[in-house]
């Protein structure tokens, strides 16, 4: 009986992981450049009582015997599929690949990467995301540098849709966007702003560069939405509830079993 009730308690905090995952995918359903996180479960505490033999001459084998065993989480990953995209500011991007915009919340100390193209300009002519992270590009030379010294209003500028360079009115500002990747994305942490931060599972990302290539092109005037698919995120979440609700029954009956026991013994 306690068997059962230590399977059924570590079921259940599983899945109550996986319901928080689901519940903030469907809280960010509508944040630009949000990606959904991705719970799986694997199996555990194997118990097998018996290897079973091979079949002889004057018998047949034996299959193994093995009771069940409880789970839990293997691996909490983001989904970086893409998301739909939507018409926006001209100043706005999105982008059509593997690429990530290069961001920083503490002017370059420490970079983050987004998919969030929303962008605008700050009182000291910046260009900074919605969550006021600086947006860094290419100068003319090629390196990294802030996007800085921009004047006028967000209105006045695009982008080349070849080559990423901002333009203001028109004319080049001497800025393209800059744009990394990395070996494998899911391995990305969330942090703040649809931003994420690199890991050693993500590993280091690649030397920034314009548009083309693996980091693949940019849409102009346009913004990706999140990958959350409602229907599909509240299907899984029923099935998650469903899931818990099973196992709560297996620990009330596991209870009622022990309860009866005790009475009986005092019977």
């Amino acid at each position: 009986m306690f068997d059962m009730m230590s399977q059924a308690r570590n079921a259940i905090e599983a899945y109550n992981e996986a319901l928080k995952a689901s519940s903030a995918n469907i809280a960010n359903m509508n944040v630009i450049g949000y990606k959904r996180v991705d719970v799986s479960f694997q199996t555990v505490f194997e118990r097998v009582i018996n290897q079973g033999s091979a079949a002889s001459n004057e018998m047949g084998g034996t299959n193994p015997k093995q009771l069940g065993s409880s789970m839990n989480v293997a691996n909490v990953s983001v989904d970086f599929s893409d998301g739909e995209y939507a018409s926006a500011n001209n100043i706005d991007l999105a982008i059509s690949g593997n690429g990530l915009f290069i961001v920083s919340a503490d002017n370059g100390e420490t970079f983050r990467y987004t998919r969030a193209g929303q962008f605008s300009l700050n009182s000291s002519g910046n260009l900074v995301t919605a969550a006021g992270h600086q947006v860094y590009g290419l100068n003319s030379s090629g390196s990294l540098v802030a996007i800085t010294g921009l004047l006028g209003n967000a209105s006045d500028y695009s982008w080349n849709s070849g080559t990423g360079t901002l333009l203001y009115s028109g004319t080049d500002t001497g800025y393209r966007i800059a744009l990394t990747s990395f070996t494998n994305p899911n391995g990305l942490v969330q942090a703040d702003g649809s931003t994420f931060m690199e890991t050693t599972a993500s590993g280091a990302p690649a030397t920034p560069r314009e548009v083309g290539g693996n980091v693949g092109s940019i849409l102009t005037g346009q913004l990706e939405q999140s990958n959350v698919f409602y229907l599909g995120e509240s299907i899984d979440a029923l099935e998650i509830q469903r899931a818990m609700s099973a196992n709560l029954t297996m620990v009330r009956l596991a209870s009622d079993i022990i309860s009866s026991f005790i009475k009986s013994l005092g019977g």
